[in-house]
């Protein structure tokens, strides 16, 4: 009897053991623990197709994950999809800027930083209006992401809660192969 016991527990360890490794490749695949909701500032963009791109999907910028979409909703009037992003500020800070919007310099030429407690118009992003966003796939059938360009030059910044307003679709796989296909008939009936 002793036996069949100890036999009883060393399965159920074991199980238990199994189902606990199992929940954390799921949190490590998924990749749901890396990001803390509601400690950034918050981001939209608006697309004509969005593909598979779904809420805590990854937002990047030069392939560095800065954040996560939070939510995708369908604009009634424009029928567009409206993605709202969350930014770690951590990763992507929001800078002091003067009354008219211009970036502030510490004495040793430093870019002032807010705290995390920043509000516009005291803190912009560091991201200019003319920033775009593009829906991208990780290779070439994985998943999709959100990357951001920062801009450049002498327009003013995005605040938090700003509209980026360049972007660019998710291309459909499909649309790819169909393309591809179709150029061939035409260049076979030449």
């Amino acid at each position: 009897m002793k036996q069949n016991r100890a036999v009883e527990i060393w399965v159920g360890l074991f199980v238990g053991l199994g189902m606990a490794a199992l929940v954390a490749s799921a949190f490590y695949v998924g990749n749901l623990s890396s990001y803390n909701s509601d400690s950034g500032y918050k981001l939209e963009a608006r697309f004509d197709e969005i593909g598979g791109l779904k809420a805590r999907s990854p937002v990047t910028i030069s392939g560095v994950q800065v954040g996560r979409v939070i939510s995708i909703h369908l604009d009634n009037q424009e029928y567009r999809a409206v993605v709202r992003m969350e930014i770690d500020p951590e990763k992507l800070p929001l800078q002091q800027v003067g009354e008219e919007g211009e970036q502030l310099f510490d004495e040793h030429g430093q870019l002032l930083l807010c705290d995390k407690g920043g509000e516009p118009p005291a803190c912009s992003t560091i991201l200019y209006e003319d920033a775009s966003a593009s829906i991208l796939t990780a290779g070439m059938l994985g998943e999709q992401y959100v990357g951001l360009e920062p801009g450049g030059g002498a327009l003013a910044f995005l605040y938090p809660g700003d509209e980026v307003r360049m972007t660019q679709s998710s291309i459909a796989l499909e649309q790819v192969i169909g393309q591809f296909l179709f150029n061939q008939v035409g260049d076979d009936a030449q």
